[in-house]
This record gives C-alpha cells, structure tokens and sequence, in this order.
C-alpha cells in the first residue's frame, strides 16, 4: 500500500458541518458588529463631554477605533450571509 504525500499547499476539504457552522458564525458576527453599531450610536452625543474630562484625542481616537471594528465585524458577517444565500441562487440559474 502507498500513499502519496500531503501537499501543505492543499487547502482542507470542507464539510457541510463546516458551511453551516460558518454561516452561523456570520450571522452572529453581523449581529454583534450591528449591536455594536447602536451602541455607538447611542453615546455620540456624550462623546464632547468626555472629550472635555478625558481629552480630546483619547477620545476620539477610541471612538474611531470603536466604530472601525464595529464596522468591519459588522461588514464581514453580511458578506459571508450574503454570498450563503447567493450561492445557491447562482447554482439553480446554470
């Protein structure tokens, strides 16, 4: 009996467990980025009054950074639900 090489270059083959659990992950990943988001939200109008007590740059700067990784949590979670449910779309048009 032989047996070939593993290729570490070989990507590992998925399973439908694999998929479902990915697409879940995006869907609470979408919805923590969007919780996120509202949070966000709903203390920017506090954020002079902490500039006042804590500085201005400090400030802002972690409410950028806040809103940068709001965003992107938020944006990663509707790509991966949205290319789920187009994928099969696309499969049944062929």
């Amino acid at each position: 009996m032989t047996t070939s090489p593993v290729d570490p270059m070989t990507p590992p083959t998925r399973h439908v467990g694999a998929a479902r659990n990915e697409t879940s992950t995006a869907v609470i990943a979408t919805l923590f980025g969007l919780g996120l988001l509202v949070v966000a939200f709903a203390v920017i109008g506090r954020l002079a009054g902490w500039a006042d007590e804590h500085g201005t740059i400090l400030v802002y700067l972690a409410f950028f950074v806040w809103m940068s990784i709001a965003g992107r949590v938020f944006w990663w979670g509707t790509d991966r639900v949205v290319a789920t449910v187009r994928k099969p779309a696309a499969q049944d048009h062929r």
